[in-house]
């Protein structure tokens, strides 16, 4: 994946499909299709990932789907996303605007119909500030400093100004030193704040004098945060830790997967 990314169009970098490390409960015999699919409603592109499941835990390397039909529905009308390499169906120049419901349908060569439910497009909202606080320790999970090393930790926090009069989805991701740090799972929304001022801080990772942060608060569809507050509630750890499930989807033909559109706001800081 790597090597696509390299000659990929510049608006698609905000697009991180291809980031994510999902592991899905599946039976050893049953194979099914994953669909990704996110649209970037800020940059009016949508990205699309399309491949088959393999046994579970077998290997990541699963068959990618190059010969599907997919298109988008917005109030302008539907666009057929052309191929753009293999399993990856990429179009840009697609207006949307906030409160416009959008689909997506997939047609599979063998006649099979994925239909993604109709998704209501957020509005955006802008990441006001960082906030960095020396800590005492690292953090235990895999980005956490090592508390033993003497060198000074910071912890991070997003800060931002909710909609009020509506019902609003987040989700906030890292990029440390450019590597995006998939194990984070940041989710939110203003059920017990609307209209206020929102601070959230990411948990479990601490960073250290010098790292650059590039830091994403993402407005989402219902669907999309849905989906992934149901990663993170299986992804727990320890004894108290949930068994692992699928994710809530909101795909048919018992497709695994989903179908998001956000709006993104960005800030980069360096640690200092």
């Amino acid at each position: 994946m790597k090597n696509i990314l390299k000659i990929l169009p510049l608006a698609l970098l905000s697009l991180s499909a291809c980031e994510e490390v999902i592991v899905l409960e599946l039976d050893s015999a049953e194979q099914r299709v994953v669909l990704e699919a996110d649209l970037d409603a800020g940059k009016g592109v949508c990205a699309v990932y399309l491949r088959k499941s393999g046994d579970f835990y077998q290997s990541n390397d699963f068959e990618r789907i190059s010969d599907a039909d997919v298109f988008l529905r917005t109030p302008q009308g539907e666009q057929l996303l052309p191929l753009y390499s293999e399993g990856f169906y990429y179009l840009e120049g697609i207006q949307v605007q906030p409160g416009d419901t959008v689909s997506l349908r997939v047609q599979l060569a063998d006649g099979q119909v994925i239909n993604a439910s109709p998704a209501k497009t957020p509005y955006p909202v802008s990441l006001d500030s960082l906030i960095l606080e020396e800590t005492l320790s690292g953090g235990p999970g895999p980005g956490g400093g090592n508390p033993n090393n003497g060198e000074k930790q910071f912890s991070l926090s997003f800060q931002w100004q909710d909609r009020a009069g509506s019902s609003d989805n987040y989700r906030l991701k890292v990029f440390r030193n450019g590597r995006y740090e998939s194990e984070i799972y940041g989710l939110t929304d203003d059920r017990l704040g609307d209209g206020d001022q929102i601070t959230r801080p990411i948990i479990r990772n601490t960073y250290a004098l010098g790292d650059t942060l590039r830091c994403q608060l993402l407005s989402s569809d219902i669907a999309y945060y849905n989906y992934f507050t149901d990663i993170a509630n299986s992804d727990g750890r320890g004894f108290s830790s949930p068994t692992p499930y699928n994710p809530r989807t909101s795909l048919s033909g018992n497709a695994l997967g989903y179908f998001g559109v956000w709006y993104l706001s960005e800030k980069i800081v360096v640690v200092r």
